[in-house]
């Protein structure tokens, strides 16, 4: 594995998407004529995202500790595993 050094900087993918949510949110409030209710709504939800797609990073979950995990409580890795007391319909 390669130690590279990670960057506070927001990416361009970042970038991409908070330009087009602002220009929605620009269409939105040229329709609406005035600011209302609703776009302080979508404007949360703007930031709210932007602020989330930020934190969180692009890269791939680990499968390895996902597969270990499940198999040492005996659940099986390759599907979906049922709740105890719940009983298949195809069994």
């Amino acid at each position: 594995m390669s130690a590279k050094k990670k960057s506070w900087k927001p990416t361009n993918k970042w970038w991409a998407a908070q330009c087009t949510a602002t220009a929605t949110l620009a269409v939105s409030w040229v329709n609406a004529g005035d600011w209302n209710k609703p776009l302080t709504i979508a404007l949360i939800g703007l930031v709210s995202q932007a602020t989330v797609a930020y934190l969180v990073s692009n890269a791939e979950p680990s499968t390895e500790t996902s597969a270990t995990s499940g198999a040492a409580r005996g659940t099986p890795t390759g599907g979906l595993a049922t709740s105890p007391g719940v009983r298949s319909s195809t069994a």
